[in-house]
C-alpha cells in the first residue's frame, strides 16, 4: 500500500513538472525566478504612460469655435498650449544656435572654419521664392564656385536686387542676388570671407557687406563692418534706379541703419544692438572730416613717437604714442600706435587721431585734426531731437509716406500716389502751343480730302 501511495504520488508530481522524490518539496520551481523578473516590467510601465500627451479631439457638434461650447474650448486650449510650446522649441534651438556661433567666434576660428550663418533662416522669404524660381540660379548660378561668383559680381558693376532681362520687361531678381544667396548656402570660411571684404573691386566688397547683414549673427556686425565705414571710395550702387554716387562707407552705414536694402527687409537687429550701432555711427561724420583733413598734414605723423589722442568707438579718448609712419591703404590708411599701458600695437585710422597742440582753429574747434570735436552725448542729444521733430507732423507734411505707394502687376512696377509737379512758365506754353496746332489740323481738312480737291 505504502509503495503504491509513493508511485502515484511520484505520478502527480511528474505531470505537475516536479521533481519528484524525497525532498522535492523543500527545492524552489524553476519558473520562479522568471516569474520575479517580469514583475519589475509591470510596474514600470504606469510611470511612462503620463509622458504621451493625449490629444484633445475636435468638437463633434460645431464647425467653427463656440465659445459657450466646453469641446470647442478645451480643443482650442490645446492647439494654443501645443503652438505655444513648439514655437518656444523653436526659439530655444536658435538661441542655442546663436549663443554656439558666438562661443565659437569668441574661441577664435581659422581662416579654414566655416563662417556661421544663423540669420539665413530669416532669409526674405518673397526674394527667395523668386530666387528658387528664376531659370539664371537653378542653371548656372547654384553650380558656381566663389572664383566665378567675384567674377560676376565685378561684371555687373551693380548692387541692385532686381533687375530686367533680356527677353521680356518682367523683373528678376539680380544677378547680385543670386550670387549672395549662393555664397550664403555654401556657407563660406572665414578666410573666404576675408578675402571678399578686402576685395579690390568696390562691388565684391559690397557683396561680402550684404552677405554678413543677411547671415551673421548681429553680434559680429560691427567686427566685419566696422572698418569700412572709413572707406571713401565713390561708386554707384544702383544705376539702373538712381545714378548718383556715394562712398563704400556710406553703402555700408545704410546696411547698419535701415530695415531695407532696396524693396527687400533686412533681418531685424535687436533693440540694445541697434542702440549701440547708431551711437556709434553718430561718431563717422566727424571722423570723415578729420580723416580728410589729416590726409592734408601727413608731415605731422612722418617721425615715430609723436603724442596723439585717439578715440574708440564708443567716443572715449586715450594719450598714445605713434610708433611708425602712415600707412596709405587701399581703403583708408591707418597709423600704428601704442597706449601707455601697454598691450599690442593698434593701427587706427587717422579719422579718430589728433595732434593736440595749440592755435586759433584749435581753440575754437574748427581744427579737427587738433581738437576733438562734438562728443558723443551731444551728437546723441541732436539725434534724439531730430527723431522727435521728424515724428511730428507739419503743415501738410502729415503723411510719414506722402501717399506714394509701389505696386506690381506682372512684374512690372508701377508708382502710385505720387504729387503732380507743377509745371513751368515756358513748359504750360509749349503745352498750349502743342494743343493748339492739334485743334488746328483737328478742324481743318484732312490730307485726303485736299488731295482730291486739287486733283
Amino acid at each position: 500500500v505504502a509503495a503504491a501511495a509513493a508511485a502515484l504520488a511520484a505520478a502527480a508530481a511528474t505531470a505537475a513538472g516536479l521533481p519528484a522524490g524525497p525532498g522535492a518539496s523543500e527545492e524552489p520551481p524553476p519558473e520562479a525566478p522568471a516569474l520575479v523578473a517580469e514583475e519589475p516590467q509591470a510596474v514600470m510601465l504606469p510611470s511612462i504612460a503620463p509622458e504621451v500627451e493625449e490629444e484633445v479631439p475636435r468638437c463633434h457638434l460645431h464647425r467653427k469655435l463656440n465659445k459657450a461650447c466646453k469641446f470647442c474650448k478645451a480643443h482650442h486650449q490645446f492647439q494654443e498650449q501645443r503652438s505655444k510650446r513648439i514655437e518656444e522649441q523653436r526659439s530655444a534651438a536658435r538661441e542655442r544656435l546663436k549663443e554656439e556661433s558666438l562661443a565659437a567666434a569668441s574661441r577664435g576660428r581659422g581662416p579654414d572654419d566655416k563662417a556661421p550663418v544663423p540669420n539665413l533662416g530669416s532669409f526674405p522669404a518673397v526674394m527667395l521664392d523668386r530666387i528658387h524660381k528664376s531659370d539664371y540660379y537653378n542653371v548656372l548660378a547654384c553650380s558656381y564656385g566663389l572664383s566665378d561668383l567675384k567674377n560676376i559680381i565685378n561684371e555687373g558693376q551693380a548692387c541692385d536686387v532686381e533687375a530686367r532681362t533680356d527677353k521680356s520687361m518682367d523683373l528678376e531678381p539680380s544677378r547680385f542676388i543670386c550670387c549672395v544667396y549662393r555664397m550664403l548656402v555654401m556657407q563660406l570660411t572665414e578666410g573666404q570671407l576675408q578675402s571678399i571684404l578686402d576685395n579690390r573691386s568696390c562691388f565684391i566688397r559690397c557683396a561680402g557687406f550684404l552677405y554678413v547683414r543677411l547671415g551673421m549673427h548681429c553680434e559680429r556686425y560691427w567686427e566685419l563692418l566696422s572698418d569700412s565705414l572709413m572707406d571713401p571710395e565713390e561708386f554707384v550702387p544702383f544705376p539702373g534706379r538712381n545714378t548718383e554716387a556715394i562712398t563704400v562707407g556710406q553703402f555700408v552705414e545704410q546696411l547698419l541703419t535701415k530695415d531695407k536694402y532696396c524693396d527687400m527687409t533686412l533681418p531685424r537687429i535687436p533693440v540694445v544692438h541697434r542702440k549701440t550701432i547708431n551711437r556709434r555711427i553718430l561718431l563717422y561724420g566727424q571722423f570723415r572730416k578729420r580723416f580728410e583733413a589729416n590726409l592734408e598734414v601727413l608731415e605731422r605723423f612722418q617721425e615715430p613717437g609723436v603724442v596723439v589722442e585717439v578715440c574708440s568707438p564708443d567716443g572715449e579718448w586715450s594719450r598714445a604714442q605713434t610708433l611708425e609712419p602712415a600707412k596709405p591703404g587701399r581703403t583708408c590708411s591707418t597709423l600704428r600706435v601704442q597706449f601707455p599701458g601697454g598691450g599690442d600695437p593698434v593701427d587706427v585710422s587717422l579719422g579718430m587721431v589728433i595732434c593736440p597742440g595749440a592755435g586759433s582753429k584749435a581753440a575754437d574747434g574748427a581744427d579737427l585734426t587738433r581738437c576733438r570735436g562734438r562728443s558723443a552725448e551731444e551728437l546723441l542729444e541732436r539725434f534724439e531731437a531730430q527723431q522727435k521733430d521728424t515724428a511730428l507732423a507739419k503743415g501738410k507734411d502729415y503723411c510719414k509716406t506722402s501717399g506714394q505707394h509701389t505696386l506690381r502687376v506682372g512684374g512690372v512696377p508701377f508708382v502710385a500716389g505720387v504729387k503732380r509737379k507743377e509745371p513751368s512758365e515756358s513748359e504750360r506754353v509749349a503745352a498750349e502751343e502743342e494743343a493748339a496746332r492739334r485743334d488746328s489740323k483737328r478742324s481743318g481738312p484732312s490730307l485726303e480730302h485736299q488731295a482730291k480737291k486739287a486733283a
